[in-house]
C-alpha cells in the first residue's frame, strides 16, 4: 500500500530498515510527511522519542564502540527524517545536545548503563529545554495581558495556546482574533480548542489583517526559533503580521494612545 501511494517513501522505508533504524524511524517518517506531526515542538519531541526507542533496540557491533557508531547511524537517521521534511532549528540543536552527549559516554560504562543514560538524558532536554522552557514563556506573557484586551495571533502556535488558555484559567476578560492562512490553516484547528474553553473568538484571514489590527490590544505571535542577532523564525506571514502591527504602534504612539504590546517566544 505504501509503496503504490508513497514510493518515495517506501525508498526511505527500506534503506533505513537496511541501516538497522527502529520501525519507530519509519513511523515518524511518514507522520511528518503525511502532516500527522507539524510544528516544531511537536517534531523535536516527537524525533527525540523515536531516538529512544533507536537506543532501546540498539546493540553495539563486534569490534566496534558504541559512542562512535551510534552517532553514525543517528546522522544517518536524521538524513532520513531530513528528506521527509527539513530539520527545524529546534530539532538540530536536540541533535547537536543529543550527539554531544553520546561523544561524552564514558569507554569503561557498559552498554545497559549508556543507553539508560541517553535515554534520562533525552528525558531531561524535553523537561527542561521544551516544556519549562514554554512554561517560563507562559508565565512571564501573561502579566502582559490586561482584562478588555483583544488578543491577536496568527496561525496555531502551541505556546500562544498555552498563554491564551492559562490566561483564561486566570479569569482574565479579553477577546481573541485568530489570523490565518494557507496552505494548512492551522488557526481552523486553533479555533475550536479555545471555543471549546469559552473564550470569545474572532476568525479572520491574513488578507483581513489591517482591517483587524485596528481593534486589537495585544499581539503575540510564535516562533520556531530566534536567533543570536535577535531575529524571529517563524512560519511564513508572521512578518505581515507582525509589520501591520509595528505600523499601526507607530501611528497610536504619534497620536499619543496606548501601544500595542507585541511578543515573539522562543521555542527551544
Amino acid at each position: 500500500m505504501i509503496s503504490r501511494v508513497f514510493p518515495f517513501l517506501y525508498i526511505l522505508y527500506a534503506q533505513s530498515r537496511r541501516f538497522g533504524a527502529s520501525y519507530a524511524l519509519p513511523d515518524l517518517m511518514w507522520q511528518y510527511l503525511s502532516g500527522d506531526i507539524c510544528g516544531g515542538k511537536a517534531r523535536c519531541i516527537a524525533m527525540l522519542k523515536a531516538f529512544q526507542e533507536v537506543i532501546q533496540e540498539y546493540s553495539t557491533p563486534l569490534e566496534k564502540t558504541l559512542s562512535r557508531d551510534l552517532t553514525a547511524k543517528i546522522s544517518i537517521y536524521v538524513n532520513f527524517l531530513n528528506e521527509c521534511r527539513p530539520i527545524s532549528v529546534s530539532m538540530g540543536n536536540a541533535i547537536r545536545f543529543f550527539k554531544n552527549r553520546i561523544a561524552e559516554l564514558p569507554l569503561t560504562m557498559s552498554e545497559s548503563e549508556a543507553k539508560a543514560a541517553l535515554h534520562s538524558y533525552i528525558d531531561q532536554f524535553i523537561g527542561e529545554k521544551i516544556m519549562m522552557a514554554d512554561k517560563v514563556i507562559v508565565n512571564h506573557a501573561v502579566t502582559k495581558i490586561r482584562d478588555g484586551d483583544v488578543l491577536l495571533t496568527y496561525g496555531s502556535s502551541s505556546a500562544v495556546e498555552m498563554l491564551i488558555l492559562h490566561a483564561h484559567e486566570l479569569r482574565k476578560k479579553f477577546r481573541v482574533v485568530v489570523v490565518d492562512s494557507r496552505p494548512k490553516l492551522e488557526g481552523q484547528h486553533l479555533l475550536p480548542r479555545l471555543v471549546r474553553e469559552g473564550i470569545s473568538c474572532t476568525y479572520t484571514n491574513i488578507n483581513a489583517n489591517s482591517y483587524i489590527m485596528h481593534e486589537v490590544t495585544r499581539v503575540f505571535l510564535g516562533a520556531s526559533a530566534v536567533l543570536s542577532n535577535g531575529t524571529v523564525y517563524s512560519r511564513v506571514g508572521t512578518a505581515c503580521v507582525a509589520m501591520v502591527a509595528h505600523a499601526l504602534l507607530f501611528w497610536l504612539l504619534t497620536h499619543g494612545k496606548s501601544a500595542l504590546a507585541c511578543l515573539s517566544e522562543q521555542i527551544v
